[in-house]
């Protein structure tokens, strides 16, 4: 399945019940009382939209979906709210915690014996032979693990095997984040840290001469743990309708596009190194090392990757290039680096969306105004029509607005449905939008009759 295929990648876990209906909004969001959150209805989306509702969220995303609804626009029986498993690759400190706590109760016994005698008791020898190579007088490899933040992680399993005679032990890192192998023959190890909520590393080739204590330190990624998000269903107890995951953050195997997630720069200069091509796209997440600086907001990661001829107008599957995911942590220097090593402002991805267009969905008004001086413009429409001060009223973001306004965006427009940047601000809800609109003399004609009047 492809990691771009959004709404294909389903997974509930277990059901718990509302009612959509009986929720104050519109057809897009609406807010649920019994959870205390907005209901985002993705059937009312598109990837990209979904995609973008995702990486904005922290904590708990509450959707509604029915494919069914997405395709055949029809009057559905109650929804039925479901609570599902997303796979997320950044850290969610309670369900890390909550699924490490087991792993530590597990361990908990090891953890209390004296160093050495508790890494002996969890050991699984594997051959005849390698009873006697761990277990005589001999080298050590010892190491403390740790998460991306430098944090160090308790109960993880470590096991190190031996290359000539396969032999295997493990342990557990302690409450520091040690382990210790020792009593162990000379010869070629191979260690793997595996820690839940993280992805298992791998140190291959480790040598080891009589009587070394070699330190093997490893810092472990965030892998997919699960992250609690609740869906509506859009038809009750219909078996034909799908619920699940609507976007998900895999791990890039890619080591150029894992080092620039993870914002690791050191090992992005090494992986640069190695393999000097800045523009591999990784197979596993669709995203090249570039656009992962851009959504890190690293800079001078940015200009590593631009002084290693970086294509600045790559685009992954939708059609963005990195001006389109510029987030609200995006400065306007990291722009101008952008667009001085030849970014084009006004391309459009495959929904005919510009770097405005998306800007203007973004509450960075330092972004939107020096796009704007770069020369993007003001007024363009995507594939639906819409304008970015459509985007901005849509979003209730008034300062947004006014920068465009003052860049000569014509308030008037609609888009293809006849919609006006004033009619996406009343169906939001957003009044102070709604007031300064009026104020520079918006059209009040709804979308009916402005057709109906064009059409006379």
């Amino acid at each position: 399945m492809s990691a771009k295929d959004v709404f294909a990648q389903i997974n509930i876990t277990s059901p718990c019940e509302t009612d959509w209906d009986s929720m104050i909004g519109n057809d897009r969001i609406r807010f649920c009382r019994h959870c205390q959150l907005s209901v985002h209805n993705l059937s009312q989306m598109t990837s990209k939209e979904v995609r973008r509702l995702v990486a904005r969220s922290q904590g708990r995303l509450c959707v509604r979906y029915s494919p069914l609804e997405r395709s055949v626009p029809a009057a559905l029986p109650t929804p039925v709210l479901h609570r599902i498993g997303k796979r997320a690759s950044i850290l969610a400190a309670g369900a890390f915690s909550a699924s490490l706590s087991l792993t530590n109760a597990i361990a908990a016994d090891l953890q209390n014996q004296q160093p050495g005698t508790a890494y002996r008791a969890a050991a699984v020898v594997a051959t005849k032979e390698g009873v006697k190579a761990f277990t005589s007088q001999g080298g050590a490899i010892s190491g403390t693990i740790f998460d991306p933040n430098n944090a160090v992680i308790p109960g993880a399993t470590v096991s190190l095997s031996n290359a000539q005679s396969k032999a295997a032990i493990s342990t557990f890192t302690n409450d520091q984040g040690e382990y210790k192998f020792d009593g162990l023959e000379a010869g070629t190890y191979s260690l793997r840290v595996e820690a839940s909520g993280f992805a298992p590393s791998e140190v291959p080739n480790i040598t080891l001469r009589p009587s070394d204590e070699n330190r093997v330190d490893q810092t472990l990624s965030i892998g997919s743990i699960q992250e609690e998000v609740n869906v509506t269903a859009g038809i009750n107890g219909n078996e034909g309708v799908t619920m699940g995951v609507v976007a998900m953050r895999s791990t890039p195997t890619e080591p150029l596009v894992k080092a620039a997630q993870e914002d690791d720069l050191d090992a992005v200069k090494e992986a640069l190194l190695t393999l000097p091509e800045p523009n591999v796209r990784d197979k596993n997440t669709g995203s090249n090392a570039l656009e992962h600086a851009i959504q890190n907001a690293n800079r001078e990661m940015v200009q590593v990757l631009l002084w290693a001829r970086a294509d600045v107008n790559a685009r992954n599957g939708s059609g963005q290039t990195v001006l389109m995911m510029l987030g609200e942590k995006i400065t306007s220097d990291i722009v101008w680096d952008l667009t001085n090593a030849g970014a084009k402002v006004n391309l459009r991805d495959n929904d005919g969306d510009t770097a405005l267009i998306e800007a203007a969905r973004s509450n960075n008004l330092d972004v939107l105004k020096t796009l704007l001086e770069a020369g993007a413009k003001v007024n363009a429409k995507n594939n639906d029509g819409q304008t970015p001060l459509m985007m901005a009223a849509s979003e209730g973001l008034i300062n947004n607005l006014k920068a465009l306004i003052l860049a000569g965006a014509d308030i008037n427009a609609r888009d293809g449905k006849g919609k006006s940047a004033l009619t996406y601000a009343k169906e939001n809800d957003h009044s102070p939008v709604v007031r300064l609109l009026r104020s520079y003399g918006a059209d009040e004609s709804e979308p009916k009759k402005r057709a109906e009047s064009d059409g006379g």
